[in-house]
């Protein structure tokens, strides 16, 4: 990977977080305000609610954290400098409430509709628009607002109470451009997720896919939870349905992004050390005062372990170099853009991480699968080899005239030789049809060739089997390859005073093989047509989960396979 392809996603980043932010700029121009207050409304026990606050009402300045745990019905006023001019404006009224608005004493189209308990209540808009009348001409406006919330299920630390006031024709109150490019954004994540499925389609989930692919969902899920408010509000007794579902998912990623990252470049995590990444995750998440602090908590974590996780990792630097350089950015964007980081530029870092890593884990599966092509030609080139080496003209003469002293001094062993060798080649081409094998038909064929060389010598060949594991697949031919290379240079002789010894066992996650063979004087070479087309036959049927070893062990020589174990 060259230093561009190095610095692309962080580029791609750098781009869309300054259109983002280009978009976000154009903010309302809202009119100032003077004073905001609150104070509990005496309302009748029955009858019509109130559409004015007494003279003699004792305000108090408008605290959001106290104004979160009121229910009843209650009075909000803000005091307004008067516009310039009486240009039509539009009031946007942020209040998870039902409310009925008054401007300078003119009722407005109510929100909901207030009551004094939760069955006389219908919930209002979080988030409403009403245009206003003309201006009092005071030198000051007054909106005052009579709410209730008995439907609000979440208690919260603190609660909307703002609004803005725009001139009509102006900057519209919900800018969709920053939307357009997070849905821009999300968009081109769906097409990697989707381009990534299409790779992915037949080959074996490994390295964490089904965890990437969880991330991905996780990242297009996250900005459609977020743009339910401003694009298309919801009443209030919803807002807190949402919340939890924005912590969810940034909980969620918090977990998928360093999970998926240490299977991916393989960095071994001590047990108590993700024991404690996961209770700091949840201390957080359930102590932390409100849901905009958990989830900055949350996701400065996951940045943080994510970062950790990259720079402990072995090899691959330039793979890790542009994840590493997105996490450290968000990891010092947090702290200084605050709460901002998540309306935002998050899901921005999220979908150009997530696009980076599904297209990079794609191209990696499109190599592996190109090298596996190679491997599977390879293979199908030495099984053919080894089926001809399994009838070679010299192995057969030497058969068939065995056969015929056989029948001429002991016809009944002449008789098993037929039956055994007739067998063989029955066992030959039916493993050659296919890629893998279970383990008792790969031990049939061992222990039909040696009865066949133990028939020739008049002697038999022991086959010892120790599996501790007989559900395994193998590809046809490994061990019946290791059993003809050590009747080649070991001696047919040297076979029937020293027996085969198979051991199948586990060792720490993988599955290991290990065959037992006499050594001999002329040794093995390890290098020749059986030795490739096991190593052919493993690669193409373990990619990257296989290794062959052999040599002498004292006075045996011993072949090691060990396969990792399915997850």
């Amino acid at each position: 990977m060259t230093i561009t392809k190095v610095l692309a996603a962080p580029a791609v980043l750098v781009l869309v977080v300054a259109a983002w932010l280009l978009a976000a700029s154009h903010a309302p121009v809202a009119v100032q305000v003077l004073s905001a207050e609150m104070a509990p409304a005496p309302v009748p026990m029955s009858g019509r609610m109130p559409e004015r606050p007494p003279d003699d009402l004792d305000w108090q300045p408008l605290d959001p954290g106290v104004l979160a745990g009121w229910q009843d019905p209650h009075w909000l006023r803000w005091r307004l400098a008067a516009p310039a001019d009486d240009a039509g404006r539009l009031l946007h009224l942020s209040l998870r409430a039902a409310s009925q608005p008054y401007w300078n004493g003119q009722p407005l189209a109510a929100n909901g509709i207030v009551g004094r308990s939760k069955d006389e209540e219908q919930p209002g808009l979080i988030d409403i628009v009403r245009v206003l009348p003309p201006s009092g001409g005071t030198g000051a406006d007054e909106l005052i607002v009579l709410a209730s919330r008995h439907h609000q299920w979440l208690r919260m630390g603190t609660t909307d109470a703002g609004l803005q006031i725009v001139p009509i024709g102006g900057p519209p109150l919900h800018p969709l451009g920053p939307w357009l490019i997070v849905a821009f954004a999300a968009g081109a994540l769906g097409a990697a997720c989707l381009y990534f499925l299409a790779v992915q389609r037949g080959q074996p989930r490994a390295h964490g896919a089904p965890l990437l692919l969880a991330l991905g969902a996780v990242g297009l899920a996250l900005p459609v939870v977020e743009a339910w408010r401003p694009l298309f509000g919801y009443p209030y007794p919803w807002h807190g349905l949402r919340m939890f579902a924005l912590l969810a998912l940034h909980a969620a990623a918090a977990v998928l992004l360093p999970v998926y990252l240490a299977r991916r470049f393989d960095v071994d995590v001590p047990g108590p050390a993700r024991i404690v990444y996961l209770a700091t995750l949840a201390g957080v998440v359930a102590f932390l005062p409100s849901f905009d602090g958990r989830g900055a908590a949350v996701l400065l974590l996951s940045l943080l372990a994510s970062a950790w996780l990259l720079l402990h990792a072995q090899g691959e630097h330039e793979e890790r170099r542009p994840v590493l350089v997105l996490m450290l950015a968000g990891a010092l964007s947090m702290p200084v853009a605050g709460g901002a980081f998540l309306d935002g530029p998050y899901f921005l870092l999220l979908a150009v991480l997530m696009g980076f890593l599904l297209l990079r884990h794609a191209e990696r599966l499109r190599t592996l699968d190109r090298h596996n092509a190679r491997l599977r030609e390879e293979r199908a080139r030495l099984s053919l080899q080894l089926l001809q080496r399994g009838i070679q003209p010299h192995w057969l003469m030497n058969t068939l005239t065995c056969l015929q002293e056989l029948i001429e001094q002991v016809p009944p062993r002449a008789s098993r030789l037929v039956e055994s060798l007739a067998e063989q080649f029955d066992r030959l081409r039916e493993s050659s049809r296919h890629s893998l094998v279970p383990l008792g038909d790969e031990l049939a064929l061992c222990r039909n060739h040696l009865d066949i060389v133990g028939l020739a010598l008049g002697q038999p060949i022991g086959f010892e089997v120790d599996a501790d594991d007989t559900d395994l697949l193998l590809p046809p031919g490994v061990l019946h390859a290791q059993v003809e290379n050590a009747l080649t240079h070991a001696g047919a002789s040297a076979c029937t005073q020293h027996p085969f010894r198979l051991r199948v066992q586990r060792e720490n996650g993988r599955r290991v093989l290990e065959l037992r063979s006499p050594c001999g004087t002329a040794g093995h070479c390890g290098q020749g047509t059986g030795t490739r087309y096991i190593e052919a036959s493993l690669a193409a049927a373990f990619p990257g989960g296989w290794r062959f070893t052999q040599g002498p062990d004292d006075a045996d020589w011993c072949g090691r396979i060990e396969l990792a174990c399915a997850s």
